[in-house]
């Protein structure tokens, strides 16, 4: 057999099986790794074939040259498939692959270049059918075994680590096929390199019957232990068991997929048009861009179903459009669970309005009973308790600050008198008179109080001796000033005031509740001096 035809044959023999892995089989990741690289097992007893039937040295060196470029890519190529087959492509950085691409790519040059330098082979006579390589082609060689020898490693640890049977005997089948690859191709360069200048004897189609004995290998690997299928079955497996419903439509609205989600709305299966007018009323969802609608759809059991639908527009690398996806999502139970939870929202806002009603009067029985516990009931100003507590604070601050303060204690003259007439009655609207009289003349930050009885507090802060003097002035003669009407009659009455001024801060370090302790007492014993002076006057404590 000539060598030529011996290339012919092994070429057909590998498109036929290139032919038959495409025919049988769905196109996944893995198929197109390895249509790819079956290409490349291709190149080598093709491109020999179109060199044994053009005269030319030219364009037999060309045919020469795309099948050793051929070769410098097969290992590369088995080191991907192999990096696939043991689904450790993923762990790989992308910088990695391309430095395993380095060699392949120095072999390739060495191999192009050789016109100029004639490094790598030689042709004997006037054919490249029969040549003499040189010491670049070692290079080439050494190349493609590092790929192999490392793919080998690859899969043999795996096969080694990997649990399940299928995968040891497939992983087992392909290492089988690379060491044939190597011994054919060692076989080769050991007789039509090594050997042949001194027999002169070629030993045609070695490496391409390694090549296909290897195809071989790997296509039985496929078929016996389902390499493809259990990827697809495993596809089918999620697509219909998923809750999401899916339709696959090409551009003419033809289903070329349909899972058993969205067959329980739709009655349509694959190779129909899809009508979205008939189906559902989705139709002005068809355009080129994604869009979304819910709607309800009536399943074939006779349920209503509350769905949203999803149409998206499926395209190419280049935006080209191919088709659309329509996902249906059932929504029923999410709208049931909606509609409670308005329902016991509705009832919770009802209640909150309720709580906050409640919050309210509590609040403001709250703050009336803070009042109350602050103010005196009859004169509606505060009490004696507040305004001790009211005056130790205030005093603090003063002394912090040196900021000088007085304090006046008022006294209702001849008060008994008055509820021995007239009546208690009476006498708490003379309370209540002198009291609004009394905050006529106080500013904001003046405080005053019911002491006790007839008796009150006033507190002036900011306020020295002179100030409290003139200000308990004009408290004096306002109260004398005012009338209060007892039925037929007009009452006047009068108060005498004694009062304490302080701004003396270097020798005091007593505690604040004894200052004013002390401050009152003198306070007080100002008032019985202006009730002894005739009341009705105002006397100031030293």
């Amino acid at each position: 057999m000539q060598p030529d035809w011996i290339d012919s044959f092994l070429f057909l023999f590998l498109l036929l099986i290139f032919i038959y892995v495409l025919a049988v089989n769905n196109i996944t990741t893995l198929h197109k790794v390895y249509l790819a690289f079956h290409s490349l097992m291709m190149i080598w007893p093709f491109s020999h074939l179109l060199m044994h039937i053009v005269p030319e040295l030219r364009f037999q060196w060309f045919f020469l040259n795309l099948a050793f470029a051929g070769l410098c890519f097969l290992g590369l190529g088995w080191l991907v498939f192999a990096l696939v087959i043991t689904k450790k492509i993923d762990e790989q950085k992308r910088s990695t692959l391309y430095l395993y691409a380095v060699p392949s790519i120095l072999s390739a040059v060495l191999v192009t270049t050789n016109p100029w330098h004639y490094l790598f082979a030689i042709p004997s006579g006037y054919s490249w059918t029969i040549r003499i390589y040189g010491p670049l082609f070692w290079v080439f060689a050494l190349s493609g075994l590092f790929y192999l020898i490392l793919s080998t490693n690859l899969m043999l640890r795996t096969a080694r680590t990997v649990a399940e049977s299928n995968i040891k005997k497939q992983l087992s089948l392909c290492i089988r096929g690379i060491l044939l690859l190597i011994f054919f191709s060692v076989f080769d360069v050991l007789l039509n390199v090594i050997v042949y200048p001194y027999t002169r004897v070629i030993v045609p189609g070695l490496t391409s019957l390694g090549i296909a004995v290897s195809a071989v290998c790997f296509v039985i690997s496929i078929r016996k232990y389902d390499l493809f299928r259990i990827i697809n079955a495993a596809q089918r497996e999620v697509m219909d068991n998923i809750d999401t419903g899916i339709v696959v439509l090409d551009r003419d609205r033809l289903v070329l997929d349909i899972n058993a989600s969205a067959a329980k709305f739709l009655n349509i299966k694959p190779g129909q048009i899809f009508n979205a007018s008939n189906v559902l009323e989705i139709g002005e969802l068809f355009n080129d861009k994604a869009k979304s609608l819910q709607t309800e759809i009536k399943r074939h059991d006779g349920q209503i179903r509350h769905v949203t639908v999803n149409v998206s527009p499926v395209t190419d690398d280049k935006d080209k459009f191919l088709g659309r996806i329509i996902t249906f999502n059932d929504i029923t139970e999410i709208q049931i669970l909606l509609e409670q939870i308005r329902v016991n929202n509705f009832v919770l806002q009802k209640q909150n309005q309720e709580l906050l009603a409640v919050q309210e009067e509590l609040h403001k029985a709250n703050q009336k009973l803070r009042q109350m516990s602050i103010t005196d009931e009859l004169t509606n100003c505060y009490n004696r308790r507040y305004m001790l507590g009211h005056m130790t604070d205030e005093i603090a601050v003063a002394f912090r600050y040196k900021i000088p303060f007085s304090i006046m204690i008022l006294d209702i003259d001849r008060f008994k008198l008055i509820n021995d007439t007239y009546g208690h009655l009476v006498g708490d609207d003379v309370l209540r008179g002198v009291v609004g009289a009394v905050k006529k003349n106080l500013r904001r930050s003046d405080v005053v109080s019911r002491f006790g009885g007839e008796e009150f507090i006033v507190y002036a802060p900011h306020t020295d001796r002179l100030g409290a003097l003139s200000l308990a002035e004009k408290i004096r003669l306002t109260v004398e000033n005012h009338t209060t009407r007892i039925y037929q009659y007009c009452l006047r009455v009068t108060i005498s005031i004694g009062l304490i001024s302080f701004n003396d801060w270097s020798a005091e370090t007593r505690p604040v509740e004894k200052i004013l302790e002390d401050l009152l007492t003198k306070a007080d014993k100002a008032l019985y001096r202006a009730k002894a002076n005739g009341r009705n006057c105002v006397v100031a404590a030293d």
